[in-house]
């Protein structure tokens, strides 16, 4: 009997966990432990209530000041920069857009299409 190497060779094992395996539904309501507690009489609904864990107020009464970030408000400030055109050894990533070196091309795509070592 010839195995590929792509096929799995049938074990009796795992036919019978198949055959014994069941389906979840996935879309059927969960069954909580609340669930299993009657609430319909007074005896279900005191055992409910002392099933039901304490919610404990994890507030320990100190007051937090908050957290200004120096220089948060940048909306006033002014950019300014020089900016220097690309020059002729320099090309644009068609991946990232930046301007980088000719030495890092990786890739030409088109005629001025070039992609950058670090895209490729």
């Amino acid at each position: 009997m010839r195995v590929d190497a792509l096929e799995k060779p049938h074990v009796k094992s795992d036919v019978l966990t198949r055959r014994n395996a069941v389906a979840t539904d996935y879309d059927a309501p969960r069954r909580r432990s609340e669930d299993e507690i009657e609430t319909d009489s007074l005896e279900g609904l005191k055992a409910a209530e002392k099933a039901e864990p304490a919610v404990s107020d994890t507030d320990d009464g100190e007051i937090v000041e908050p957290f200004d970030v120096p220089l948060a408000d940048l909306s006033g400030e002014e950019l300014s920069g020089t900016v220097i055109p690309r020059q002729s050894d320099e090309f644009t990533c068609s991946v990232c857009f930046l301007v980088q070196h000719r030495s890092r091309i990786a890739e030409k795509i088109g005629e001025d299409e070039f992609i950058c070592v670090d895209c490729a």
